[in-house]
């Protein structure tokens, strides 16, 4: 062979101790992404695929055991107790979730979205819902010491209208609405779990509603559960067609904004994405809280709680309509444009 020119020859003046002795790595070629991938990076699996907490097994199996548990411990208390509705309202606080999470995704769309990512994000949302509950009663709590005003007691006379208008109008859109809705845009965009690698559009908007209903789920316990008597199974039941339905709305409506910005090569806009939620939230708990306020102020205040009850119903057909007017490039898994955009 040609000798090698001056600048690439090995120096003559180097001991063989003085040498520098470079260990090098394992290399693993992905075959999902065709790149190298370090094989002593801890993420590193011997069956060549990057390990991922969402696609483990073991998490999945361990959520659908502590399901399980929870309905099997409502039922037997129930008996013990000779309170057998307590079974039912189990069924109820979970099962609503569940049935709109699978006509949104597991019916036809199953194969756009490992099940343990999906049961990952809804998790996640039960997670984010404890947080959430204390900022909002630290905001509630601020409000109140510092205006003043008191939303329960007018029934007694104890507080003006205006007052309980002014509390009611804060709470329902300033704590519970801005607080939560933010709560399911930010469990998308910066969460690894939201639109990080994710393989269409819809894939975002399936993560979105899971982290929704997962909020929904552990809300409509407390909720259900506060009271244990017979009268609980009619909140149940109300929840189950209205506050939940409403939850997954707004989690389908924060999806599609995300997925259609991502497709126009946009970044998600915080405002942009959440101002239809936080309105349709907002307009449904402060209709329902000046209905209970207001409702020694005459008749009419009524129809405030009857108006309340068509934003979810409304809400959801709006949220299944755009899902039904998306793009064949929103569901497609091969598409090398969709993929560069969502990357």
């Amino acid at each position: 062979p040609p000798p090698l020119p001056p600048a690439m020859a090995p120096p003559t003046d180097v001991k063989g101790d003085d040498v520098p002795v470079v260990e090098a790595s394992p290399v693993h070629i992905s075959e999902e992404r065709g790149r190298s991938i370090n094989a002593t990076d801890p993420s590193f699996s011997a069956s060549g695929r990057v390990r991922n907490c969402c696609d483990n097994r073991g998490c999945l199996y361990t959520f659908w055991i502590v399901v399980g548990m929870f309905l099997v411990a409502s039922l037997v208390v129930g008996l013990v107790t000779n309170r057998p509705w307590l079974g039912a309202l189990g069924l109820l606080s979970i099962g609503p979730a569940v049935c709109i999470l699978y006509f949104v995704y597991w019916k036809n769309h199953h194969h756009l979205v490992k099940l343990p990512r999906v049961v990952n994000m809804f998790c996640w949302g039960i997670v984010g819902a404890i947080p959430c509950a204390f900022l909002e009663l630290l905001l509630t709590y601020l409000f109140t010491w510092i205006t003043g005003f008191k939303a329960e007691g007018l029934s007694d006379r104890k507080e003006p209208v205006g007052h309980v208008i002014i509390s009611a109008l804060f709470a329902a859109f300033f704590v519970a609405a801005l607080c939560e809705e933010s709560l399911k845009y930010y469990l998308v965009v910066e969460y690894p779990n939201g639109i990080k690698q994710v393989k269409t559009a819809y894939s975002i908007v399936i993560l979105s509603t899971a982290g929704a209903l997962g909020f929904a789920t552990l809300e409509n316990i407390g909720y259900i559960f506060q009271d244990s008597t017979q009268s609980s199974l009619a909140v149940a039941i109300m929840r189950a067609l209205l506050a939940v339905p409403l939850h997954a709305a707004t989690g389908i409506i924060i999806g599609l904004n995300i997925a259609k910005a991502l497709m126009e090569r946009n970044r998600p806009s915080y405002w942009k994405t959440l101002w239809l939620p936080i309105l349709l939230h907002g307009s449904y708990d402060g209709l329902l809280m000046l209905t209970l306020g207001l409702k020694r102020e005459g008749p009419l205040v009524g129809d405030l709680g009857i108006i309340a009850f068509f934003i979810p119903i409304c809400a959801l057909i709006y949220g299944i309509r755009s899902i039904w007017k998306l793009p064949l490039e929103y569901f497609a898994l091969d598409s090398t444009e969709n993929q560069r955009l969502l990357g």
